[in-house]
């Protein structure tokens, strides 16, 4: 039984987290990166296969600001706990963005085929228009 990568039964939550997942895949497979997204995709769903960007799933919410995890979690009224930057505090802060995001804009529910395997940056926004950025590895 696969343990946090290569199972799809683990949920990622994310923030703007191409370069991390880049990192991530850089240091399981000790390969360099591929220099074309599909490939770098095809990779990522085989160690991640279930990975959800907050900073993706904000182009459908209009009423918040746009900014970073910390600015989000201001306008969602979530408190960190710990320092800014720090592992633990940030997953949490994450997490604790995400539930609530989920719970007072999208009913509770998420739609995977839509958000599910998207990252900020680097797939197209959820409302069909083209890429605004593109993350070079």
């Amino acid at each position: 039984r696969p343990g946090v990568v290569l199972n799809e039964d683990i949920h990622w939550i994310s923030f703007h987290s191409g370069y991390d997942f880049g990192y991530l895949l850089r240091l399981l497979t000790g390969a360099e990166l591929p220099s074309d997204s599909e490939e770098f995709f095809d990779i990522l769903f085989t160690y991640f296969p279930c990975i959800y960007d907050i900073k993706y799933m904000l182009d459908c919410v209009d009423s918040l600001k746009r900014g970073g995890l910390n600015t989000l979690a201001e306008e969602l009224r979530v408190e960190r706990a710990g320092l800014m930057h720090q592992a633990g505090s940030d997953s949490l802060l994450t997490s604790q963005s995400f539930f609530k995001l989920i719970k007072l804009f999208f009913e509770n529910k998420i739609d995977e085929a839509r958000f599910s395997g998207c990252l900020y940056g680097m797939s197209d926004p959820p409302d069909g228009s083209e890429i605004r950025t593109y993350s070079q590895f």
